[in-house]
């Protein structure tokens, strides 16, 4: 009886070594770890971490600003919102972003539209990751200023004076913004906005992009 008995915890083991092994290997796995490990959905996890909305010029990795910002940078300050097709707090925050600008899209599609705040243009793309182009997905590590790694983010791009030299100028923040109603959430978002319009204001005429 014993012996029997440890031939079939064998047989278990064996077997179950196998499957798993088959489900780490296999595209369903990659596909879940890109999902839910690589990036994170900040209100998933209950985390909801607070950022500093101080303007910086340095990119977050160190690379150049994509050509897109740029060029739409030479119209007025850039809001870029990021987010992916699962995240309970990208959908908590899409109607927030729509009703600043006015707008309404597929959460799946990339969306882009210039709306004119107090005079000045500014560019909303909506950016999903899971369907964006490789230059849309990249620009989600460009401007991760506080390296956290999760969505939603929303950043906003303008202009600053550097050194005798006008370049672009940017700040991030994540997840529900720390807040608890979208009357709040709107505020808060129209705000930075208003600090980006305020700054291109100030700084636009000394700006030359070169393709």
């Amino acid at each position: 009886m014993k012996k029997l008995l440890v031939v079939q915890i064998s047989a278990f083991i064996l077997i179950s070594g196998a499957l798993g092994g088959l489900f780490i290997s296999s595209s369903v796995y990659n596909d879940v770890q890109s999902r839910i490990v690589e990036v994170l959905c900040l209100s998933c996890i209950k985390l909801d971490p607070k950022t500093h909305l101080d303007f910086t010029f340095e990119t977050a990795d160190g690379q150049p600003h994509p050509t897109f910002v740029l060029e739409n940078l030479t119209k007025g300050p850039v809001f870029l919102e990021f987010r992916e097709d699962v995240c309970a707090a990208c959908d908590i925050m899409a109607p927030v972003v729509k009703d600043i600008f006015g707008v309404e899209f597929e959460k799946e599609e990339t969306f882009n539209k210039t709306v004119v705040f107090d005079g000045a243009n500014v560019t909303l793309i909506h950016i999903n990751i899971d369907h964006a182009t490789q230059e849309l997905k990249d620009a989600f590590s460009v401007y991760d200023k506080d390296h956290i790694g999760g969505i939603p983010m929303f950043s906003i791009l303008t202009l600053g004076y550097d050194r005798d030299f006008v370049k672009p100028y940017y700040t991030t923040t994540y997840g529900t913004l720390n807040l608890d109603n979208n009357e709040d959430r709107k505020e808060a978002l129209l705000d930075i906005i208003q600090d980006g319009i305020d700054m291109y204001i100030q700084n636009h005429e000394g700006y030359t992009y070169i393709s």
